[in-house]
């Protein structure tokens, strides 16, 4: 039993049966001793028989994980001690005595059957022979217990072990072979549970080998609406008259399936790494409305019609919602829908049913006039790879699909509901509660439309791509935001370009072909001199959060996350350059009075000399204020704020005097100054003065 303990020592109870067999050693030593007094050859071992039956009961017990009772125990010990102590040693009796460890043997052997019965389900079923073999064991320890106990008239009590009579003999032998058949039986036991975690984790290994087919088969589903809708619009670009209406439609459903099938690849990842879906404010009816472009082209050629109902949402509510999730499963069930309608309607509608603070609860339903289905098919529906057609193929299968939704929606804390007849079509609902926040996104959300209307960007951008498309790309991009860039092909050509430019923004890719971007980062890009650092932003299509920590640890704060999209692109350049506004704005940055005062009181030499060093000064004030505020010399910030306040307001330079103004007043929280910002301001004020005096001096 040690050797079996050693071998299976991470099975429960195998330590307490090596307990067991141990006491049970010793006390058969301690009783075949005639010489020793009847405390060590009568009480200590029947003590150590005690003990050990209890171990071995506690280790059956764990083994096959049932409830533990103590009392049966309790009441044994209550009747054990005093019984062999006044039978011992005030009145000898040799019968008593056998019947008190028949009791011993008697609960012993009982709760390991008892054990074995509930462990296997109340059920002859599930039994081995390692079960019938232990079973087998305790019944005939039980067995030759009670025999002896049935024989007890042949006994005087002044008898003992020792006495030489047929019946001793026949039980000596019998309490050495029937151990010895239980010790084995426990053997057994063990190795048949270990065979049991093999077939186990076999069997987990091939549900996980299935499991790996149904979700390549269900990606293989899901990718193919998507460029179903991507190749449908690029040939209805072909086909289509030269209406730029038309291809601007069509284009936009492009690019969105294509959006569509990086959030899927997103949420491949997330789900594969076990990571949560991200929840971002949506307005549902131009949600639901651009899910329902891309199907348009599967109902070409088919009478068909794709409506779309959102009628009791308010157009300017946003609820907060797993998007990737959310448009996975109502993609899902569009897709069944039009697969099986050959004609009439398919409807996606979405509704409030009722609102409850800042929460509402929503209905999403899609319904279709197609073949329907009847409570059988109904019934199978929700089962992987089932298909009210038993002939469609398991790419072509709804239950597929639906499948996905409803593991889908049960992480939305939701149901997939369907309610259908024969013929008549098919309903497919569920609802979901989602925050209201639209008060909280609002302001924002007008913030950033105002901007971008009234403004443009402005900054020199350095482009670290290999890609002669994606370089195509960003080109595009940037021409269209009218900024100033330069491309660079490889790290090695950006470490010549930095060192005869100056640029506000790098964009590194992070795959290029003589090494690693953010390895280039760490090793080289820091330890280049350069006047001006610029903001790296790291190009990538790693997008899990692994790889966003390295970034951020390395210092890259910002990543654009490959597909790239212009909307993407323009709100990260937003918050990194600072916009330059048109001509009609100039008196937000500019007091043309002073400018002009100044035009007609300094030499234009002069001044023409001093706004051309005004930018490069300004950078390095900067820089100045920035350490100020870094080693927290408040006394010393204050007096260079003061100075460049009052240059700002002698140059005309409004909206930097009363920025730097502010940062004064505020100085006590330094801390919170965006300075970028601040520098940005500082930048466009000289760029607007600099054309301004030009202008004036033309």
């Amino acid at each position: 039993m040690m050797v079996n303990w050693l071998v299976h020592k991470r099975i429960a109870g195998t330590r307490l049966w090596f307990g067991f067999v141990l006491s049970a050693a010793i006390a058969c030593i301690f009783q075949s001793s005639q010489s020793l007094s009847p405390i060590w050859s009568i009480m200590v071992p029947n003590t150590l028989i005690l003990l050990g039956l209890f171990m071995l009961t506690r280790g059956v017990e764990r083994f096959f994980v049932v409830k533990v009772y103590n009392w049966p125990w309790y009441l044994l010990a209550f009747i054990f001690f005093p019984s062999f102590i006044y039978f011992t040693f005030f009145d000898v009796s040799f019968l008593v005595r056998v019947v008190v460890n028949y009791l011993v043997w008697l609960l012993a052997m009982s709760l390991c059957l008892r054990a074995l019965w509930i462990g296997q389900g109340k059920s002859f079923s599930g039994f081995s022979p390692a079960h019938w073999t232990f079973a087998l064991a305790c019944l005939s320890l039980l067995g030759v217990f009670t025999l002896r106990l049935s024989m007890l008239g042949s006994y005087e009590h002044s008898d003992t072990l020792g006495t030489n009579n047929w019946m001793n003999q026949f039980f000596s032998l019998s309490v050495i072979v029937m151990p010895l058949i239980l010790c084995f039986s426990l053997c057994l036991l063990c190795s048949c549970r270990k065979e049991q975690l093999l077939a186990n984790v076999t069997q987990r290994a091939k549900e996980e080998t299935h499991k790996k087919e149904q979700f390549l088969t269900l990606l293989s589903h899901e990718l193919r609406t998507p460029l179903n809708a991507i190749v449908g619009h690029a040939e209805m670009i072909k086909q289509a008259p030269r209406e730029p209406q038309k291809y601007l439609q069509y284009c936009d459903v492009i690019i969105s399936t294509a959006m569509s099938l990086a959030d899927l690849a997103n949420q491949v990842l997330l789900n594969a790494r076990g990571k949560a879906s991200r929840h971002t404010p949506i307005v549902l009816p131009e949600f639901v409305k651009q899910l329902m472009e891309q199907f348009k082209p599967l109902v070409q050629g088919k009478s068909v019609e794709l409506e779309v109902r959102t009628t009791t949402i308010a157009s300017d509510k946003q609820y907060l919602v797993d998007q990737d999730t959310l448009g996975l499963v109502i993609k899902n069930l569009l897709s069944n829908a039009i697969k099986y309608t050959h004609q009439g309607k398919v409807t996606l509608a979405v509704s409030l049913l009722y609102q409850k603070s800042q929460n509402a609860t929503l209905r999403f339903e899609v319904a279709d006039t197609g073949e329907g289905m009847n409570k059988a098919q109904i019934e199978q529906l929700f089962k992987p790879f089932d298909s009210a057609d038993p002939a469609l193929s398991i790419a072509q299968s709804a239950g597929v699909g639906l499948a996905l939704c409803q593991q889908l929606l049960q992480t939305l804390d939701s149901k997939l509901e369907v309610k259908s007849e024969s013929g008549q079509g098919s309903l497919f609902y569920f609802d979901l509660e989602l925050p209201d926040v639209s008060d909280q996104v609002s302001e924002s959300v007008s913030k950033v439309h105002s901007n971008t209307a009234i403004s443009q960007l402005s900054g020199s951008i350095l482009v670290v791509e290999d890609n002669l498309l994606n370089q195509e790309i960003l080109k595009h991009f940037l021409t269209s935001l009218s900024l100033d860039y330069q491309f660079a092909s490889s790290l090695a050509e950006a470490d010549q370009i930095l060192n005869d430019a100056q640029f506000d923004l790098i964009f590194l890719d992070m795959h290029l072909r003589d090494g690693h971007g953010l390895d280039w980062y760490r090793q080289t890009f820091r330890s280049l001199n350069l006047l001006k650092i610029p903001t790296v932003i790291a190009i990538t299509g790693d997008v899990d959060e692994q790889s966003q920590q390295a970034y951020f640890s390395a210092g890259i704060e910002y990543f654009l996350a490959k597909p790239i999209a212009l909307p993407q692109l323009e709100k990260l350049l937003s918050t990194l350059l600072v916009p330059t506004k048109s001509l009609g704005m100039d008196l937000d940055l500019l007091d043309l009075s002073i400018i002009q005062s100044l035009t007609g009181s300094m030499e234009p030499q002069v001044l023409s000399t001093k706004l051309m060093y005004l930018s490069d000064r300004l950078d390095y004030e900067f820089a100045q204020l920035r350490g100020l505020a870094d080693i927290q010399a408040l006394e010393a910030l204050e007096e260079k704020l003061i100075l460049l306040e009052e240059e700002a307001s002698s140059l005309g330079m409004r909206a930097l005097h009363l920025a730097l103004q502010e940062v004064r007043l505020t100085l006590f929280d330094s801390s919170n100054v965006d300075w970028h910002s601040l520098h940005g301001i500082a930048k466009q004020s000289a760029k607007r003065l600099s054309e301004y005096h030009s202008k004036v001096v033309a």
